[in-house]
């Protein structure tokens, strides 16, 4: 396999060296994306926070009629804090075959696959339109996609289907778990440690519910789904982050976890929340409470899928996966567009210190694209997919 693209490499690094950990602004980015569509006189579209930190852009290209595809990628990335890289994060490295920098397998290798392809889908004059769907905030629980999603749905005549280019090897998955994320905060009685049988400790009570929880992992496994392909088929669920007290000789006030349930297709979508609410219910008000900050559906791709038959169209059959991990395609189905999830690089690199993607990975995407363009540019498309 040749490797990706002069393009390709040129366009990752510049996306690479933003910054676009989710929680600072994605606007030089779509800064540069914007350029990058203007200069070759596509049309886009950017849609902005309320706040106007962050964007996302819907960019179409070819004529405006029923039964384009949509390519969605996210642009923010996870934090490098306390990792250990071997060389600056964010300015791509190519070495032994790779790029390494954060965000080139998830999912900026993908993101720049697609821009790369952008003058090609131009030059075809398609006769079916493809659009490109950028986002934001997918990694803090897919927070950000639903007004592009909504955005698509106003102007966009029913698309025929939607690739999301997560990191799986080129190979699809039809399907992956939901999340559902939650903050439990427990407040104390301040005061000397000498007194403490006299207060209430915030840290203690929050020990009594993560007891509680470890107890309701164990039901959690009688829950399976049907689809062995999964290679967790209960939900799970994971404590990611705790903090709480001053001091060892202070009563602590107040102490908060995080934690999040993953619930593969056709097992209990609401669990820990009814959970949470029977523990709780138990525990006063202002001493605990809990709350929903993020979610997302789970996935299940149907048979007679466009999408799928979509991206088996050229080649040899793809095998097709489900991950326990989630995407924004959970929030494309709901949405009514059908969805696949299909990108270049490897899962188990992403997040990681000195992140990478194999250079043959971005060149299969490319290859892809160029295939699509082909198909998009027959005109033969609708009529080849079911409706």
């Amino acid at each position: 396999m040749a490797d990706a693209s002069k393009e390709t490499l040129e366009i990752l690094s510049r996306l690479v060296g933003f910054d676009t950990v989710s929680d600072r602004s994605n606007l030089g980015l779509v800064g540069y994306v914007e350029d990058y569509l203007r200069d070759l006189d596509i049309p886009f579209e950017t849609i902005p926070t309320e706040d106007g930190t962050k964007a996302s852009i819907l960019a179409r290209i070819g004529p405006q009629r029923p039964g384009g595809v949509i390519l969605s990628a996210h642009s923010d990335v996870v934090p490098v804090e306390g990792q250990d890289w071997s060389s600056n994060p964010f300015e791509l490295r190519i070495e032994n075959g790779r790029a390494y920098g954060r965000g080139t397998c998830d999912m900026k290798g993908f993101f720049a696959s697609v821009l790369a392809a952008a003058p090609k889908f131009k030059a075809e004059h398609l006769e079916t339109p493809i659009y490109f769907a950028f986002s934001y905030d997918e990694e803090v629980g897919c927070a950000g996609v639903a007004p592009l999603i909504q955005r698509i749905r106003e102007i966009c005549d029913g698309p025929r289907a939607c690739i999301v280019g997560e990191p799986t090897g080129m190979e699809p998955v039809t399907a992956h778990t939901g999340k559902q994320i939650f903050q439990c905060d427990f407040f104390g009685t301040p005061m000397h440690s000498s007194l403490a049988p006299r207060g209430r400790n915030a840290i203690t009570a929050a020990a009594e519910v993560l007891n509680e929880l470890n107890r309701f992992v164990a039901e959690l496994s009688c829950f399976k789904t049907s689809d062995t392909r999964f290679p967790i088929t209960h939900p799970t669920i994971n404590v990611g982050t705790i903090e709480g007290g001053k001091a060892t000789n202070i009563v602590a006030e107040y102490c908060k976890f995080v934690v999040e349930y993953r619930h593969p297709p056709g097992t209990p979508e609401n669990a820990l929340r009814d959970e949470l609410s029977t523990i709780f219910a138990a525990i006063p008000d202002q001493m605990g409470r809990f709350r929903e900050t993020a979610s997302y559906p789970s996935f299940l791709l149907p048979n007679g899928s466009r999408a799928l038959d979509l991206v088996q169209q050229e080649g040899e059959p793809r095998q097709t996966h489900a991950v326990n991990y989630g995407t924004e395609a959970g929030l494309f189905a709901e949405a009514g567009i059908d969805t696949v999830v299909l990108g270049p690089g490897d899962i188990q690199q992403a997040h990681q210190p000195d992140e990478f993607i194999e250079l043959s990975e971005l060149a299969s995407c490319d290859a892809f694209l160029q295939e699509l363009c082909a198909e998009l540019s027959k005109g033969t498309l609708a009529c080849q997919l079911p409706a």
